[in-house]
């Protein structure tokens, strides 16, 4: 995942060949994560299980975090089914939280999200897009 970080850094100096070059990495990287989930799965003694569902599409979404000694992301992980964006974003979003504080995690924002991806998802995907930042968002105001 850190490759495609980088390369999303640098994206705005290359040409129109190589930016086309990328997108089709970012949207292998999407189908990846899709097809081979990170972190996918129940989680027994979870600390805060939280839901979430895009209403409109009817993606959903269910995750689970737990703390460790030290306050921050012990363990995380989540289950639900939808749209390659959404289930792809799950698994994207719970790689980078581990470790993270709850004030790290509340400072995730949008954009932040969005370079995960390093795509742009379009408008009418959105809602697919944030369903696991916004689902983090909501468990975190739980504790």
């Amino acid at each position: 995942m850190r490759l495609f970080e980088g390369l999303q850094k640098h994206k705005k100096y290359l040409n129109k060949h190589d930016s086309i070059i990328m997108d089709s990495l970012y949207q292998e990287n999407i189908l990846e994560h899709y097809k081979h989930p990170h972190n996918r799965g129940r989680m027994e003694h979870a600390d805060i299980t939280q839901k979430g569902q895009n209403a409109s599409c009817g993606d959903d979404l269910v995750l689970y975090l737990k703390w460790g000694a030290s306050g921050g992301l012990q363990e995380v992980s989540f289950e639900g089914f939808g749209c390659a964006i959404s289930q792809s974003g799950a698994s994207m979003l719970t790689d980078k939280i581990k470790g993270m504080t709850k004030a790290e995690m509340f400072a995730l924002t949008q954009k932040d999200m969005a370079n995960m991806y390093g795509v742009d998802v379009g408008p009418q995907r959105e809602k697919c897009a944030m369903l696991a930042l916004n689902t983090l968002h909501d468990a975190l105001q739980k504790k």
